[in-house]
């Protein structure tokens, strides 16, 4: 008896059979490619970061220059450029942009997923054939519909109508994924709170809520990252430097003459990065814990 349990322990050791020489093959290029993947990406990062505080790199960057650690760099974009303030707009936009979209999304994505009104697949379907259109061919309209409401209300400005581009498009792309998560919430725990007195609103704001809080902080965290990565629009829409959004107005050490400075940019783009990390590490607890705190207080 010893020796069979013996056996069936030594036939169970590991239920993986050994790898075949195209398997070690295969296995080869995956890291391969892996390790291309990850050299394609650390690589410029890396470049960016040492160009940023050489101090030997003059206006462009030489990649064979000797390094030598400044941060005049830096100084350069605090008090050679509008630095400051392309932050503040884009952290009035991108902050603006979140509020709106978590505020909008949180309401649609629940009523979408609750509820059965007329028109609800018509609506559905208009979001998801909205979404195949590129947004810049709609830049028309937008000069547009600027030209129209600014003539009614004068305050109106173009960062405000570029909020209600970045709002209205995450508005439609995070509904469907907002919907999607609740629906894979059991409509009993509805069903259980409605029994003790709640009210349609009541369990919105206690039940569905705290438990789709990890999916709310995505949304929040993509609609903040946008107005930093778009490059485009921000360009287009905003005519002067001092209402650039920091890819527009970084771009312009790179593309305009009369303030060349490359390793400028790279600070500029290290620097860029920061409030973004942040954001993401200071979320990060919401991700884990909002689903079982969000379950616990329903």
């Amino acid at each position: 008896m010893m020796k069979r349990k013996e056996n069936k322990e030594k036939l169970y050791l590991s239920d993986k059979p050994p790898l075949t020489l195209f398997g070690k093959i295969g296995i080869f290029i995956t890291y391969v490619i892996l390790f291309a993947w990850v050299y394609a990406i650390i690589w410029p990062l890396f470049q960016m970061f040492v160009s940023a505080f050489n101090g030997k790199q003059q206006q462009y960057i030489m990649a064979n220059s000797n390094f030598e650690f400044s941060i005049r760099h830096f100084q350069y974009l605090f008090t050679e450029t509008l630095y400051l303030t392309w932050v503040k707009n884009t952290l009035i936009i991108a902050g603006t942009t979140a509020i709106l979209t978590l505020i909008v999304v949180s309401f649609t994505g629940y009523a979408y997923s609750r509820y059965r009104f007329k028109g609800r697949n018509a609506s559905l379907m208009a979001i998801l054939l909205i979404q195949t259109i590129p947004t810049f061919a709609g830049i028309t309209a937008y000069f547009t519909m600027h030209s129209i409401v600014s003539a009614i209300i004068p305050q109106f400005s173009r960062q405000m109508m570029l909020i209600l581009i970045y709002t209205g498009g995450a508005i439609a792309s995070n509904t469907f994924i907002l919907k999607g998560y609740i629906d894979s919430v059991s409509t009993e725990l509805d069903d259980a709170a409605k029994i003790d007195g709640c009210s349609n609103f009541n369990v919105y704001r206690l039940i569905i809520m705290p438990i789709a809080r990890p999916m709310l902080t995505i949304i929040a965290l993509w609609s903040f990252i946008g107005p930093f990565m778009d490059y485009l629009l921000a360009k287009v829409l905003l005519t002067s430097p001092q209402s650039y959004t920091l890819a527009a107005g970084l771009y312009t050490l790179v593309t305009d003459f009369r303030t060349m400075n490359q390793p400028a940019f790279a600070a500029g783009g290290l620097l860029t990065a920061v409030p973004i990390v942040i954001l993401f590490i200071a979320l990060q607890k919401q991700l884990v814990s909002g689903l079982t705190s969000g379950s616990v207080k329903g």
